[in-house]
């Protein structure tokens, strides 16, 4: 197995997250994707001790995670765990992540903070626009998606293999998991405890929130001509 750690500007909190996992998941080989850091994340890489990539300018987190996913499969391996380089997501769970993955039949696993009590609360308007897009994924893909803005995944080999060349790129979160259905790949929700950023601000931004929320509701109204599309070619 391979962590994907997408980073940008995440010197503060990079670190000990790094030790973190070395310490609670010490099996667990780690790669940082640099989305071109403008902080001291660039310095740090090398004194990590952990694989690393650097890309020259900041292309977006899903840009990153493909890039990552791509040198992940290139090194021979077939799970991958995605986790954030803010400190918010717990090494600890990255165990309840990976159990559907074990149990089989499950392409991929997303960790949801609102299955478990507890933990970090977004200011209320983020959580208020997250409550939307989440409503509005749900009903594109039929599947009941709480959490469609977390980073913290974990992924099989057949969604290794799709994310690897077809990572949805920008803010990408909401439109995988449409990706992941439209590819018809079983995605399932384990419950996670969402801490405080240990430095750094969020990329989760109100207006980036407004904008996975329209595109949602862009692939909402495509949704229903793709069915049809399909059954025509029957």
């Amino acid at each position: 197995m391979i962590a994907v750690i997408p980073a940008h500007n995440e010197s503060a909190s990079l670190p000990a997250l790094i030790e973190e996992l070395r310490r609670g998941v010490p099996e667990l080989e780690l790669l940082v994707v640099d989305d071109g850091s403008t902080d001291e994340t660039p310095a740090l890489l090398p004194r990590l001790g952990v694989r690393w990539l650097r890309l020259p300018l900041r292309l977006g987190i899903g840009t990153a995670l493909r890039a990552g996913l791509t040198y992940a499969r290139f090194l021979g391996h077939d799970t991958v765990v995605r986790l954030d380089a803010d400190g918010q997501h717990d090494p600890r769970d990255i165990a309840t992540l990976l159990l559907p993955l074990r149990a089989g039949n499950i392409d991929a696993v997303v960790g949801s903070r609102h299955l478990r009590d507890g933990g970090y609360r977004a200011p209320f308007l983020r959580r208020a626009l997250q409550r939307l897009v989440a409503l509005a994924v749900s009903s594109v893909t039929g599947r009941n998606i709480s959490d469609p803005t977390s980073g913290f995944w974990a992924f099989g080999p057949r969604a290794v293999a799709l994310l690897a060349t077809a990572h949805p790129t920008g803010y990408a979160e909401p439109e995988l998991h449409l990706l992941l259905w439209r590819n018809q790949l079983a995605v399932v929700e384990a419950p996670v405890t969402m801490r405080e950023r240990s430095g750094g601000s969020s990329t989760l931004t109100v207006p980036r929130a407004a904008w996975a929320l329209s595109r949602v509701l862009l692939a909402l109204a495509i949704a229903p001509l793709r069915s049809l599309e399909r059954r025509a070619n029957e």
